[in-house]
């Protein structure tokens, strides 16, 4: 934890986002990372949040996601989401977020790809994000 190039979040487990056993729901925790990534586009990446996720000429859909779980979460528990962006093509990206609390406990890896907005079709990186993602990679 704490690479130079990572970014972290912490959060809390709360009681709805959980099972009968008081656990996570397995689902749960992409929302949770996708939470975590908004942040790390604000506070890390500096990015406004519009130019992101409301960009009149491109948007970013995720093309791949898998979680793996070591221990579970529990309700009313928190968390540091430790996101690095581990891999980077000319037209996508893929993000590690991995949950700690004591120990690591999930790692949740997806693929985002840069898309036209009108054409639905694969793009290069747009200009102005790609020196900010690329020195934000950490492999």
């Amino acid at each position: 934890m704490n690479n130079l190039f990572s970014f972290n979040y912490r959060c809390l487990i709360p009681f709805h986002l959980t099972d009968a056993a008081g656990k996570i729901f397995f689902g749960h925790v992409f929302s949770l990372a996708h939470q975590a990534f908004e942040h790390f586009i604000l506070e890390h990446v500096q990015i406004p949040w519009t130019f992101w996720f409301k960009n009149p000429d491109w948007l970013v859909p995720i093309k791949h996601v898998e979680a793996e779980y070591m221990v579970p979460l529990r309700a009313g528990d928190y968390c540091q989401i430790e996101l690095q962006i581990i891999s980077l093509t000319t037209s996508s990206f893929t993000l590690s977020s991995s949950f700690y609390q004591s120990q690591l406990c999930c790692v949740v890896k997806s693929v985002h790809v840069f898309c036209s907005l009108q054409t639905g079709q694969k793009i290069p990186i747009p200009p102005p994000l790609l020196p900010t993602l690329t020195q934000h990679l950490t492999t």
